[in-house]
C-alpha cells in the first residue's frame, strides 16, 4: 500500500518537463542563444523572449533566477540610457525628455542585446530550474558516460552552492557572536576578506571527503550496478539530432556571413 501510494504521488508531481532530457533542454538553451545572435529583426528577438520567457514561467522559479532576471532589467536600461545617448551610429531623434535626446539607432542597438540577454536568461534558468544535479549526473552516466568524468561535472557544480552554504553558516556565526557588524556595503566587503582563504579551503575539503566517501563505497568500480534514470524521457536520439543539426546550420550560416564580409 506504501509502495502504491509512493508511485501515485510521483506521478502527481510529473510534469511535462520531466519526461525532456538533461541534454535536450541544454541544446535548446544554445540553439535560442544561437538563434537570437542569427537573428536582427527586433521583432524577432521579441518572439523569442517571449518563448523563452513563457519556458521559464512554466519551470519551478527559484530566487536565484529572479535575482538575474532583476538584475538584467537594471543592466538593460543602463545600455538603453547610455546607447540612447552616445552611440556612435546616433542620427535620427527618437524622443526627447527635459532636453536631453535619445536616439533611435542607439534604443534600437541596446534593446537587441537587452533581447538577447534576456533569451539567455531564461533559456539558461529554465533549464537550471527543471534539472539537478544528481539528475545530470544519472543521466549521463546512463549514456555511457565514464564515472570519473561525471564526478569530476558535479564537483564543479556543487562548489559554487557549497562555498554559498560554508558562508552563511560563518556569518551567521559571527553575527551570533557580535562579530563584525554588517551594517555598510564597505562593511560587508571587510568581513568577506578575512575569511575567503578559509572558505576556500574547507570547500575544497569537503569535496575530497567526499570523493574519498564514494571510492570507500565502490562507486568507482567497474562492477557497480548504474543508476536508472528518474523519468522515462520521450524521443531522447530525435531531440538530439534535430537540435545539433539546426545548431550546426546557425554555426555555418554565420560563418558564411563572415566570411562574405571578407570577399
Amino acid at each position: 500500500m506504501d509502495i502504491r501510494h509512493n508511485r501515485l504521488q510521483k506521478v502527481a508531481r510529473l510534469h511535462w518537463y520531466n519526461v525532456v532530457d538533461p541534454v535536450t533542454k541544454l541544446l535548446l538553451a544554445l540553439f535560442l542563444t544561437l538563434l537570437s545572435f542569427q537573428l536582427t529583426d527586433l521583432y524577432f528577438e521579441a518572439g523569442l523572449v517571449l518563448i523563452s520567457l513563457i519556458l521559464l514561467l512554466l519551470s519551478r522559479l527559484s530566487v536565484a533566477t529572479l535575482h538575474a532576471v532583476s538584475f538584467s532589467l537594471f543592466l538593460i536600461a543602463t545600455m538603453i540610457l547610455i546607447q540612447g545617448l552616445f552611440n556612435s551610429q546616433n542620427a535620427h531623434p527618437l524622443v526627447t525628455i527635459l532636453s536631453i535626446t535619445f536616439y533611435q539607432e542607439g534604443v534600437l542597438y541596446a534593446l537587441t542585446m537587452g533581447a538577447r540577454i534576456l533569451i539567455i536568461i531564461f533559456s539558461i534558468g529554465f533549464f537550471m530550474n527543471t534539472t539537478t544535479v544528481s539528475e545530470n549526473a544519472t543521466y549521463l552516466e546512463s549514456v555511457g558516460m565514464p564515472y570519473n568524468q561525471v564526478y569530476l561535472l558535479m564537483s564543479v557544480c556543487y562548489i559554487l552552492p557549497q562555498i554559498q552554504q560554508n558562508l552563511k553558516k560563518i556569518q551567521f556565526a559571527e553575527k551570533a557572536r557580535g562579530i563584525n557588524p554588517q551594517k555598510t556595503l564597505i562593511q560587508k566587503l571587510r568581513s568577506l576578506l578575512p575569511i575567503m582563504i578559509p572558505l576556500i579551503i574547507k570547500t575544497f575539503d569537503q569535496s575530497i571527503n567526499r570523493s574519498i566517501t564514494l571510492q570507500l563505497r565502490g562507486f568507482n568500480s567497474p562492477e557497480r550496478t548504474i543508476a536508472a534514470p528518474m523519468y522515462h524521457y520521450f524521443k531522447t536520439k530525435l531531440s538530439h539530432y534535430f537540435l545539433v543539426l539546426m545548431i550546426i546550420i546557425l554555426i555555418g550560416c554565420k560563418l558564411w556571413q563572415i566570411i562574405k564580409n571578407f570577399l
